[in-house]
């Protein structure tokens, strides 16, 4: 099927339950904007020629501005890669890692394909956004959680570690820091001196 096609049912089946959720559509974005400076995103990537599309989402605490060290984009036009904390709606079709929706051959399977994003919609939009939802108390909550992560990659411990430093935690961003130095790539200099600027205050 198409992208028309997808984006009918996307717009009948999918964009109401997030106008439900207190998000704003422009397109194919979805806003929310939350106290304490929380920005949600959910955004939909279409690949038409592959016949698929995905549902990014993004969350951004604004007090951290621009994760690229650059100007931060207003609330109100920031996209899923202006975002600290990126994700997407996970399909599993082919693996546990697939974010990919198939269009699919005809209408119902468009139908069909937007039916099963709304089936997970709830279960993974929770998992992802509650953490990063309630500012002070879920941020502080998710750094003290990432300090004793041993997987987390240290570019996203720098993120928590900075989080920490907001939030007057400095003896937690020291130990985030910490934890993150000792995986640090050979040749991440900037990223090593960020984290090493965090544990000298």
């Amino acid at each position: 099927m198409d992208r028309t096609t997808t984006t009918s049912e996307l717009r009948a089946q999918f964009f109401p339950l997030l106008l439900a959720a207190g998000f704003v559509r422009q397109g194919d974005i979805a806003r929310r904007l939350l106290d304490g400076g929380v920005v949600h995103i959910v955004e939909i990537q279409h690949r038409p020629r592959s016949a698929v599309f995905q549902v990014n989402l993004g969350a951004h605490l604004l007090a951290l501005g621009d994760v690229a060290r650059g100007t931060l984009p207003a609330p109100q036009t920031m996209r899923d890669h202006d975002c600290a904390w990126r994700g997407s709606v996970i399909a599993g079709f082919r693996n546990a890692a697939d974010a990919e929706f198939a269009y699919g051959a005809s209408a119902q399977d468009a139908a069909e394909s937007v039916a099963f994003l709304v089936s997970e919609w709830q279960r993974q939009s929770q998992a992802f956004f509650a953490p990063l939802s309630n500012y002070p108390a879920s941020f502080l909550a998710a750094a003290r959680q990432a300090a004793q992560d041993t997987e987390r990659h240290p570019a996203h411990l720098l993120t928590w570690a900075r989080v920490a430093v907001l939030l007057a935690e400095i003896a937690l961003a020291q130990s985030i820091a910490q934890a993150a130095l000792p995986r640090v790539p050979e040749r991440a200099t900037s990223l090593r001196a960020n984290l090493e600027a965090v544990l000298t205050g």
